[in-house]
Parts: structure tokens; sequence; C-alpha cells
């Protein structure tokens, strides 16, 4: 193995991506789209199951997939929009960040 010369270790430290740059992601979002597949996969089998009263002797005739379905539903959609709100600030933090450090640099 060659030794590297100093201007190859500078080259590397360049070529490198700063820490600036490395993108992060709302836990949320996550969170919201796993919500929002579950709730709408339930609320599919409480509404096909709708007519089948046998199904729901147990729970005094209510459809509880079909509004369980629906609240996972509406918590899932509400991740979503505050995970994707939050990931816009984040996003925006970021450039307003990388803004600064290129003044900085002129």
């Amino acid at each position: 193995m060659a030794k590297k010369t100093k201007t190859d270790l500078a080259n590397e430290l360049t070529a490198t991506p700063a820490i600036d740059s490395i993108t992060h992601v709302d836990a949320r979002i996550a969170v919201g789209m796993f919500f929002t597949l579950t709730g709408t996969i339930l609320s599919a089998f409480g509404l096909s199951t709708r007519d089948r009263t046998d199904v729901y002797v147990k729970s005094l005739g209510i459809d509880a997939n079909l509004w369980w379905g629906l609240a996972l539903l509406v918590f899932g959609i509400l991740m979503l929009a505050f995970g994707r709100r939050g990931q816009m600030r984040m996003e925006k933090g970021q450039n307003i960040a990388l803004a600064k450090a290129e003044s900085r640099r002129r």
C-alpha cells in the first residue's frame, strides 16, 4: 500500500459531505403513514362486514372495526400533516444555516 500524501488527505476531507447537508426526517411522517395504512385497512374491513350482525354480537352491535379504523385514519392523517409541517420547518432552518455559513465564508 502506498502512503497517502498531505494533499490526498486534504482532498478526502473536502470530498466528504458536510454535517450541515445531512437530511433529517421527522418521525411523525413514518408514524402517520403507519396509522393511515392501518386505519384504511381496518375501515375497509369494517365496511365490508357491516351487514353481518353475527360478527358484532360481542360489541353490542357496534361496528368497532369501522369506528376504530376511522379514528386511526384521522389520527394518521393528522400525524402526516404535522410531520410534513415539521419537516418543512426543519428544511427551512437548514437552508438558513447553510446560507449563514456561506456568508461567513465570503
